[in-house]
């Protein structure tokens, strides 16, 4: 496969770019990706100035990774870039780096890390970014909103980012599923309900003691699920099922009955889900909200005459994290509240009982509830997402990339960006403000081509088509000789 050389101007302002950051890195490492220094060791030496075992080179700095091989082939996720680093195929075509139809390829930032990212002559191949879906135990509740799937390819948390003469092939956002519905208590016992999912782990079914079912814990993936709530038990019985853990490194402990509360999750990690009551007296807890990427904990479910009447509500979700069901009561009373979906997230649905509990609301883009089921998860920037920073784009090929939807017990979300999504705003109408940055991204660019990309939901604007959203798809595909001639102005 042939490179896409630079038009003259484009080609004399890289060899610009490229000459003033050799002076300013003077301590810089080239570390060289081989089979016994494989791309993710490479990252991590880069990030954090270490040794890797395998690798020749100790990172040093802002540092260069330089790939020979043709092809690299991924069979995990790759860390978090948190240092100023620089890549770049080496060769005439361009050197491809290839998912294993499960992960993103690249994840740039972090909370407090912004940092200054180049990729040169790569072609980014079959990477993709699938929301967490919502569950539901067996024999017991589910309810809560799907998690979204953000930037296929590269998701930008924040920092500056120059790609260029380059490809993105056939990447893809899907947008997480939702399944299962609150349920309601047998014999005056109520169930809890399911933790939301999160940017790619699933959340935790609830759980209904009455029918000897536990809850479960938030699916990992690097950004977790939401615990599922604890269940009540029979009302001849004392105490309820304890909440389940959030999914993800940093996702909160479960809620106890008879002692902590919930924890939320950090960040990447979903909330803890609400523990039975343990008496009359105590109502059940509600669940623990996500942090960034994860679902919010479950609510959990109330009992009869011994245990409380009062079940717990279902926590917000974190950014792209879907929102906790509202736990569940007997037949004679209602049920809790859901939770409100991140951005690009689905709501948590209302626990049941005598009367439904108010339904949470979805974060842009993600699924509402209806009938009780939680919404689906959006699929945005099959290629690239970015959530604040800046992204630079230069003579690159976008082709095959996709935003789609998962299936859903609620509503589906919305796909939109087949190939690009820049994020353009800085509130949720919801309220669910959680992860959203302080300021919008800049996209720019020139010399970008687009070839069938798709997006199901896409306008027919600018700003909002098969192939972009948020970022003008005209301004990308000018000729670079015109955008310099500007001034940038175009």
């Amino acid at each position: 496969m042939k490179s896409h050389p630079f038009p003259p101007l484009a080609r004399l302002a890289g060899a610009i770019i490229a000459g003033l950051a050799s002076l300013s890195c003077g301590h810089a490492s080239v570390i060289v990706v081989t089979p016994n220094c494989p791309l993710d060791a490479a990252i991590a030496s880069a990030n954090f100035d270490v040794a890797m075992p395998g690798c020749d080179t100790v990172g040093d700095g802002p540092d260069t990774i330089e790939i020979l091989d043709d092809q690299t082939a991924l069979g995990n996720e790759l860390p978090p870039i948190v240092s100023d680093i620089d890549f770049v195929g080496i060769g005439a075509s361009w050197r491809i780096i290839g998912a294993d139809g499960m992960h993103r390829l690249f994840f740039i930032g972090a909370e407090g890390s912004a940092p200054t990212v180049t990729f040169f002559n790569i072609q980014f191949f079959a990477g993709i970014a699938r929301g967490g879906n919502s569950t539901s135990g067996f024999n017991a509740g589910g309810g809560a909103g799907a998690g979204a799937g953000l930037g296929g390819a590269i998701f930008v948390y924040d920092g500056n980012v120059s790609i260029s003469n380059g490809a993105f092939t056939a990447n893809s956002a899907i947008g997480g599923s939702s399944s299962g519905y609150p349920r309601l208590g047998n014999y005056s016992s109520g169930t809890g309900s399911g933790g939301g999912g999160g940017m790619s782990g699933a959340g935790g079914g609830g759980g209904g003691s009455d029918e000897g079912t536990l809850p479960s814990n938030g699916g990992s993936g690097g950004f977790g699920g939401g615990g599922g709530g604890g269940g009540d038990t029979y009302a001849v019985e004392i105490g309820g099922d304890n909440g389940a853990t959030g999914g993800g490194a940093f996702g909160g402990s479960g809620g106890v009955a008879n002692g902590s509360n919930p924890a939320g999750g950090g960040f990447g990690g979903g909330g803890g889900g609400g523990a039975g009551s343990p008496s009359s007296s105590v109502a059940s807890q509600a669940g623990a909200p996500g942090g960034f990427g994860g679902g919010g904990g479950g609510g959990a479910g109330a009992g009869g005459t011994t245990n409380s009447t009062i079940p717990g509500a279902g926590a917000d979700g974190g950014f792209g994290g879907g929102g906790g069901g509202g736990g569940s009561s007997g037949f004679e009373h209602g049920g809790g509240s859901g939770g409100d979906g991140g951005f690009g997230a689905g709501a948590g649905a209302g626990g049941t009982g005598t009367y439904y509990g108010g339904a949470g609301a979805p974060g842009f883009g993600g699924g509402g509830v209806f009938e009780s089921g939680g919404g689906g998860g959006a699929g945005f920037g099959g290629a690239i997402f970015i959530r604040s920073g800046r992204l630079d784009l230069v003579n690159n090929v976008f082709e095959n990339n996709s935003s789609e939807i998962g299936s859903t017990s609620g509503y589906p979300g919305l796909a939109k960006g087949g190939a690009v999504f820049a994020l353009h705003i800085l509130h949720n109408a919801s309220g669910n403000d959680q992860g959203m940055p302080a300021t919008l991204p800049t996209v720019t660019g020139c010399a970008n081509t687009f070839t069938t990309n798709d997006a199901a939901d896409a306008g027919n604007t600018d700003l909002d088509n098969v192939s972009t959203f948020g970022t003008s798809r005209n301004r990308l595909k000018a000729s670079c000789d015109v955008v310099f001639a500007s001034g940038f102005e175009l």
